[in-house]
């Protein structure tokens, strides 16, 4: 093997009796595939060229110290190293890093602060750390079924690149912050210990892409007030809409209205409240009377009794 300095791919995935590989330089190589290789120890640095890392469900404890060489890699993939217990610094160096995955690293606690200018995915589900890390690059980021994040920090509304931020299951997490007016998809189902939001929950800026999807569902301890600025920031949504007929034709404004119906049911998950409860009726009422004050002119085509009919339909509230 040393003697094959063409060789681009290797894969060795599922062999769990490997325990390590020789000393080698294969100086062509660009993946390298240990998944599953569970006796699997020790990574050496067996070429500087490598640009995808597959080490997940290895028995891998600690990165080798030499690994600022790897100034080409892009995927780092080592979900379910569960003996992996820190993320070294020099991490950091790895200036052509786009993808980090730690998914299941249960024994992870600490994530380093640095400062990965190319970072956009970082997958943290499944660990253990107690500080969600901010990097300005990241545009998705995983901290699901985590029982040690109680808070996330007040700098998270300054992520400008962040899209994407999962909090699932994130058991300890009482409050949440201001987040960045780019964020498109915030998923916090299950946060059973959340109480309070930040007023406002976002900033709204009028962009091209000013549609969103924020998930509250089972969070059974939100308090009347969370409840009310996730109501309050919906509405300011949806008066976003009015914009849109100005810019986007027939068929983009159909979009628009299909993800305001989905936003209707979501609402009804948020509060828990009971399927026939006059104050459920009543935000369905109010949201929908935003919409249909502001689009009424752009959307004359379409049956304002079919919408929400559909709405109620999905909430057996006819």
């Amino acid at each position: 093997m040393k003697k094959m300095k063409m060789l681009a791919f290797l894969n060795l995935k599922g062999c769990t009796s490997l325990e390590s590989l020789p000393e080698m330089n294969l100086i062509s190589l660009k993946t390298l595939t240990l998944s599953g290789c569970s006796t699997f120890k020790e990574f050496p640095l067996i070429s500087d060229n490598i640009e995808t890392l597959y080490l997940d469900g290895t028995a891998i404890s600690q990165l080798p110290m030499n690994m600022e060489k790897l100034q080409r890699l892009v995927v780092l993939n080592m979900k379910d190293c569960k003996m992996l217990e820190e993320i070294p610094g020099r991490v950091g160096e790895l200036k052509a890093l786009q993808e980090l995955i730690l998914s299941d690293c249960l024994n992870l606690k600490i994530f380093p602060e640095i400062d990965i200018s190319f970072l956009n995915i970082l997958l943290l589900d499944g660990t253990a750390i107690e500080v969600m890390p901010q990097l300005p690059s990241v545009q998705y980021l995983c901290l699901s079924r985590n029982a040690k994040i109680s808070c996330l920090p007040v700098g998270i509304s300054q992520l400008s690149q962040l899209k994407w931020l999962d909090l699932k299951y994130c058991t300890s997490l009482t409050s949440v912050p201001e987040f960045p007016p780019n964020l498109q998809c915030l998923d916090a189902h299950g946060c059973s210990s959340l109480k309070t939001v930040s007023k406002p929950l976002a900033r709204i800026m009028p962009t091209e892409q000013n549609h969103s999807t924020f998930i509250f569902t089972n969070c059974e301890n939100l308090e009347q007030a969370a409840k009310e600025e996730i109501t309050s920031y919906a509405q300011r949504k949806c008066q976003l809409l009015s914009y849109a007929r100005k810019r986007y034709n027939g068929v983009s404004l159909y979009t628009y209205i299909y993800r305001f119906a989905s936003l209707s049911v979501s609402l009804s998950q948020i509060f828990a409240f009971q399927r026939n409860s006059a104050i459920l009726r009543f935000y369905l009422f109010e949201l929908c009377r935003v919409l249909f004050q502001n689009l009424c002119s752009a959307l004359a085509f379409l049956d304002v009794k079919c919408l929400l009919g559909f709405v109620m339909k999905q909430l057996d509230l006819s």
